[in-house]
């Protein structure tokens, strides 16, 4: 694609979106100031200034993330014609921020690079919901865990000592203990198989 019409094609989309009302346009010169913003990103931000131009172009966003910025302008200058991807944080005025993705671009005219074109929209309740599915799996995976580790203390450490009781207890049967021993030794069997059956159902319930 040549310079003249990679520029015709950018001032066409900022024509066709000026009025957008999901993508943000906005334009930067060789020294970072905005040069050009659309309508929808006036009034989305327009609580930081009434008119962008001339103004640099990190007033928007989450300090952090200019050196994004930075790093992404570097490489519209190094290959100009293509498109660069980048993900950036805005002031929503309340305090906080809203997430955005931008492809970047380098504009030229008549040879020389005249700044960045940037074409951008608002991804934040997409990020929401994926931070709201990471949430939900990190908590399964929690409850996963303890469950495990229910399955593991009811096999092996409630268990050995249910095992060593019904042991004893089968020792006992073959022993001459008279009626009432007898008596209490079946009822301690029976509670025995019993707690060993409760147990086992809490085994398979914990294991996946």
């Amino acid at each position: 694609m040549s310079a003249i019409h990679a520029a015709f094609d950018l001032k066409a989309t900022k024509d066709l979106l000026h009025n957008s009302k999901f993508y943000y346009i906005i334009c930067t010169d060789n020294i970072g100031n905005y040069s050009y913003i659309n309508n929808h990103y006036a009034n989305r931000f327009n609580f930081i200034k009434s008119d962008f131009v001339g103004h640099p172009y990190y007033i928007t966003m989450h300090p952090d993330d200019t050196k994004i910025c930075e790093e992404v302008g570097k490489k519209c200058y190094d290959e100009p014609g293509k498109l660069f991807p980048a993900t950036l944080r805005k002031h929503d005025g309340e305090g906080g921020y809203i997430v955005t993705q931008w492809e970047f671009t380098l504009m030229v005219e008549n040879g020389e690079p005249t700044g960045v074109f940037c074409l951008g929209y608002d991804i934040t309740e997409f990020t929401n919901a994926k931070n709201q599915v990471l949430t939900i799996e990190k908590a399964l995976k929690n409850k996963k865990e303890k469950l495990n580790a229910i399955a593991f203390e009811q096999s092996h450490i409630v268990r050995a000592p249910l095992a060593n009781i019904m042991g004893l207890v089968n020792i006992m049967k073959n022993m001459d203990l008279g009626p009432n021993l007898n008596s209490i030794l079946s009822m301690l069997e029976e509670s025995s198989n019993q707690l060993d059956k409760v147990i086992k159902g809490i085994i398979k319930k914990a294991r996946p």
